[in-house]
């Protein structure tokens, strides 16, 4: 009998035994996933609730779920929002908070009085990390970012330097030397002013820009994509200030590797790895190696068509030893600083004025005195708020609608802002487009194109003296740009409408910007978004035909 009942028994006592170990496996997975939930629970009490109660003068971190990944995702694909977000969940403090992402803090600063403060601190909060930062990036060896950096003599020869700075600070004002107002401004701008009385014209656009528009004989006139020939003419335009035309005549495709690179520029600031970003780097390298090229001619060939910036720094640097490698870098980083934003700038502000006709109109008839017949005769005209109150308030609004760069600064020491205590070794960000975004500053409909908001009142006028007001960043290291900048866009974009009627090709919708990439100013149209535009020569006065300035 028990030799018959045998082979059950043991089938029922292996089934009994598959049982218990699959029962015992799904406890173990059961008290494995309630240890993580117990570790992950205690972790975001400790995070959010505990330690914000035990250190009440740091900055409340907005709450996230997946430790070290934090906000990284979100920041990663629209950076803006995300700190939109932040400031509404922490809108009754009024004070600043913090937010992780891929392990790394920041402290978010989004009220005027204290993003001012964060901008006077150049003790405890650092902009030079950012900058040796895209040093080595870009192939600087630490040897050579010390020595730019490190203190000079007071008495050194050269451009003065009275407080003993680095040569790298120091840079930034012998920018600031070249580009405020005055006269050696105003030698770069005449160099513009012959530039784009010479290069907007019918004949030049349909020659030089063949390779993307379309010439129509019959009613002459020319289809090109707005946003292409925009960049295409504005880092033209910035070389040819800068270096004349030598740099052209060493690299003629320098314009056009820097566009491409300037759209992938992104990627450097993510510091994305070497392998997926060969598409950024080799322009990139390209340009280095044009720059490197340009540098190794005869001064007596190109120093006598370059801007005192470009022969002074290299001037400087050569005499604290940086080679021409290095140099080349240092000089890189002043190109895409010339050529990132006006270029993006002019193309958002046609975009605005051709939807609002009663704009152009005004920008039109506003900027007329500047010319003589059809020639841009008077460099100070377009840019002077007195004499052109619509044209300010038409830029002014085009930098507060397609700005999106925040100011970041490393916190070298604990320092308080805002009545908080901001940690040593974090980062502190000023999100611009939240400031311009504040509708208690610049009104109830922030997100709509409406010039008349900087002019409408006392208080208006005032607007762009607000705190609030951070197009160019703030403090030692504001844009010194910012002045030939306007007069660049805001002289081509008169030159145009005093030389041209132009349209849209159809309707095409409102260019949406690309929000997932990080910029330096002003940001990029969505891929795709470009669209074509025509353009004739006006019927009441025509274009200039063989202009000699």
């Amino acid at each position: 009998m028990s030799n018959h009942t045998l082979p059950g028994s043991y089938h029922s006592e292996l089934v009994d035994t598959r049982a218990f170990l699959a029962l015992d496996e799904h406890a173990a997975s059961l008290r494995a996933l309630f240890l993580v939930v117990l570790v992950w629970g205690m972790w975001r009490a400790w995070r959010f609730t505990i330690y914000p109660s035990l250190h009440p003068n740091e900055p409340k971190e907005l709450p996230y779920l997946i430790p070290f990944l934090g906000h990284g995702v979100a920041f990663f694909q629209d950076s803006n929002g995300l700190l939109a977000r932040g400031r509404k969940h922490f809108a009754k403090a009024n004070e600043p908070f913090a937010l992780t992402a891929f392990g790394h803090t920041f402290y978010v600063i989004t009220h005027a009085k204290q993003s001012a403060e964060v901008y006077k601190n150049t003790e405890a909060l650092s902009f030079e990390e950012f900058v040796q930062k895209l040093m080595r990036v870009n192939g600087s060896d630490e040897a050579t970012i010390k020595n730019v950096y490190s203190p000079l003599p007071s008495d050194k020869p050269g451009f003065p330097n009275p407080d003993g700075l680095s040569m790298g600070v120091l840079a930034q004002r012998m920018h600031i030397h070249q580009l405020f107002p005055g006269d050696n401004m105003a030698v770069l701008q005449e160099k513009a002013r012959h530039w784009i009385n010479r290069q907007v014209s019918f004949d030049a656009i349909a020659r030089d820009c063949g390779r993307y528009a379309t010439t129509d004989s019959k009613d002459a006139s020319i289809q090109l994509p707005l946003y292409k020939w925009t960049s295409d003419y504005f880092v033209q335009l910035g070389q040819y200030v800068y270096f004349g035309d030598v740099l052209a005549q060493v690299d003629p495709t320098y314009p056009q590797s820097y566009m491409v690179f300037d759209e992938l520029l992104w990627k450097m600031l993510y510091q994305y790895p070497a392998v997926l970003c060969r598409d950024m780097t080799n322009p990139r390298d390209r340009m280095m190696a044009s720059l490197r090229a340009y540098f190794r001619l005869p001064p007596s060939e190109r120093r006598d068509q370059a801007a005192w910036i470009i022969n002074t720094m290299e001037d400087e640097m050569k005499a604290i030893g940086v080679d021409d490698e290095n140099l080349a870098i240092i000089v890189f980083h002043l190109y895409f600083a010339i050529n990132t934003n006006a270029r993006k700038t002019s193309f958002w502000m046609l975009s605005y004025l051709l939807r609002n006709p009663s704009d152009l109109a005004a920008f039109r008839a506003e900027t007329a005195p500047a010319f003589k017949g059809d020639e841009l005769s008077d460099i100070s005209y377009i840019t002077d708020t007195a004499k052109c109150p619509r044209v300010d308030a038409i830029w002014h609004e085009t930098l507060r609608l397609s700005g999106w760069a925040a100011s970041v600064r490393l916190v070298t020491r604990d320092v308080v802002i805002g009545a908080k205590t901001l940690r040593r070794g974090n980062r502190v960000m000023v999100p611009h487009r939240l400031l311009h975004f504040d509708e208690g500053v610049f009104g109830a409909d922030t997100a709509s194109w409406r010039p008349d908001r900087w002019l409408e009142s006392d208080a208006a006028r005032k607007l762009p003296s607000s705190a609030s007001w951070r197009p160019f960043g703030g403090g030692k290291t504001k844009c010194s740009g910012r002045f030939l900048a306007k007069f660049f866009v805001t002289a081509f974009v008169a030159t145009m409408l005093r030389r041209f009627d132009m349209e849209m090709v159809g309707e095409p919708p409102m260019p949406q910007p690309d929000i997932g990439r990080p910029v330096l100013g002003i940001i990029s149209v969505k891929q795709g978004g470009d669209y074509m535009v025509s353009i004739k020569k006006r019927r009441d006065g025509g274009e200039g035909e063989g202009v000699k300035s």
